[in-house]
């Protein structure tokens, strides 16, 4: 996971000096970094002597990435894709959660962070529907 942090430390510092497609590949980057290991946790084998904490960390930063990433979107004002990276994530979240038992010690974490992607994903869309709506000239802005 010290990989994932390098870069998700990257595509913040680049987020945060508006370089908004850097940081997109960074956070692109991240997802593909922790990817296989949330997979197979998830559904292959998650290994019996990891902790709840160390079960869960693939979940969060899998999470976390995704999030960033439909931000960058979000702030280029690419709605579409912003809500498509969060409608993946929320989909991968909930497929592991049909899958998981109760007893894996991610599945709490995965219950979290798919309340979160979908939280988020009902804000995106309504902040797109308030920029739409910031695009039509006053006289129209009301016809609702």
């Amino acid at each position: 996971m010290d990989n994932w942090q390098q870069i998700i430390a990257q595509g913040n510092q680049a987020f945060t000096e508006r370089h908004l497609a850097v940081a997109a590949s960074f956070y692109r980057q991240a997802i593909s970094d922790v990817w296989p290991v949330w997979y197979h946790c998830a559904f292959v084998c998650c290994p019996p002597e990891l902790s709840r904490e160390e079960a869960s960390l693939p979940t969060f930063c899998l999470s976390i990435s995704i999030q960033n990433l439909a931000e960058t979107y979000a702030q280029q004002q690419r709605w579409r894709r912003c809500q498509t990276t969060l409608r993946h994530g929320l989909n991968w979240f909930e497929q592991m959660l049909q899958r998981l038992d109760g007893d894996h010690p991610a599945s709490v974490a995965v219950l979290q962070e798919s309340a979160k992607l979908r939280a988020e994903y009902k804000a995106v869309c309504q902040r797109y529907k308030i920029w739409q709506l910031s695009r039509l000239p006053a006289s129209r802005q009301y016809l609702h």
